[in-house]
């Protein structure tokens, strides 16, 4: 079947996030996003729990105040928390152009999609 010149334009004229709609580039995009903001997240945090704890537990070991770490924990903790707000900050982007809704819902919403098709 041959599509007139009118509607091979039609064809091509889909915008470049409608493309992705209907592909799983942007919900594999978003969930990989999502799980870099999570995997960031805990490593910003964990980055001053483990000094903290350490430095309770030499504390009490030894009945007085130990040595505090350089500021270089600070640094690391303040470049991980960015990275996953930036993170997240992608993903909610990419979600909104393509989706029109948040991160969460949008992939809430590509799994009952992918669950309704009937692959024969």
């Amino acid at each position: 079947m041959h599509l007139s010149y009118a509607g091979r334009m039609k064809a091509l004229s889909k915008s470049f996030s409608q493309v992705l709609a209907e592909s799983h580039i942007s919900a594999v995009a978003i969930a990989v996003l999502l799980l870099w903001t999570l995997d960031l997240g805990v490593r910003g945090l964990w980055t001053l729990v483990v000094p903290a704890a350490d430095f309770v537990v030499n504390a009490i070991a030894i009945r007085g105040i130990p040595y505090a770490h350089t500021p270089i924990m600070w640094t690391f903790t303040v470049l991980y928390l960015l990275s996953s707000f930036l993170s997240l900050a992608a993903a909610w982007l990419l979600s909104r152009w393509v989706y029109g809704v948040g991160p969460f819902r949008s992939l809430t919403g590509y799994r009952r999609r992918l669950h309704r098709r009937n692959h024969a």
